[in-house]
């Protein structure tokens, strides 16, 4: 479940806090409420990555210790760095109704870009590599899923560091190496609801 808030979270969040990337947002500024309601989306999408690494950890560790604390702290900081994104977000709200000048803004806006971006393409790239990569080696799912969030979270992770150094990549090109994970998610979200992780018994068969 936690999963599937994240998602759904991270999807709405960022939709309603579209209007403050339009260049005239100080100017024109507006739909405070729209915008409090996505920044406490993506408050709510922080806490949400934060508590999947808490409640996988006890399972994950059995299938390696470092690999699971490595886990844990990239999901920490995706949170983190997301939940600075979305302060970023409030900070824009507040310069907009004191009409600050274009450069703060700006300045603001480029912040909460870096965080975001950083947070939920480069480390949750990462994060997603490291979980399948512990799924497949204590075979918790079945290895096609596993692979398939291994392939994916590998994709958004370069999709991630091209973009760090300032390439612009086509719409298409972004959606293609952002939608295996993200759907891999989901599916693995349905699997754990519906099967649960294998225990330790049958793994160990």
């Amino acid at each position: 479940m936690l999963f599937i808030l994240a998602s759904a979270t991270a999807i709405a969040g960022g939709s309603l806090l579209l209007p403050i990337q339009q260049p005239d947002y100080l100017s024109t500024g507006g739909r405070h409420a729209q915008l409090a309601t996505g920044a406490l989306l993506e408050f709510a999408l922080a806490v949400s990555v934060i508590a999947i690494a808490a409640v996988l950890w006890p399972v994950l560790r059995r299938d390696g210790e470092h690999l699971a604390m490595l886990y844990v702290t990239t999901r920490t900081l995706e949170g983190v760095l997301i939940a600075a994104g979305a302060t970023g977000a409030l900070v824009m709200t507040s310069l907009a109704e004191g009409h600050a000048p274009t450069a703060a803004g700006d300045a603001v806006l480029g912040g909460r870009d870096w965080a975001y971006r950083m947070g939920t393409l480069v480390v949750f790239g990462a994060s997603a590599v490291v979980l399948n990569a512990l799924l497949l080696r204590g075979r918790q799912v079945p290895s096609w899923l596993a692979w398939w969030g291994l392939i994916g979270g590998g994709l958004l992770l370069v999709r991630g560091v091209i973009e760090v150094y300032g390439v612009e990549l086509p719409v298409a090109a972004q959606a293609v190496l952002a939608a295996p994970i993200g759907i891999e998610e989901m599916v693995f979200a349905g699997w754990l609801i519906v099967k649960g992780l294998a225990p330790a018994e049958s793994r160990g068969a």
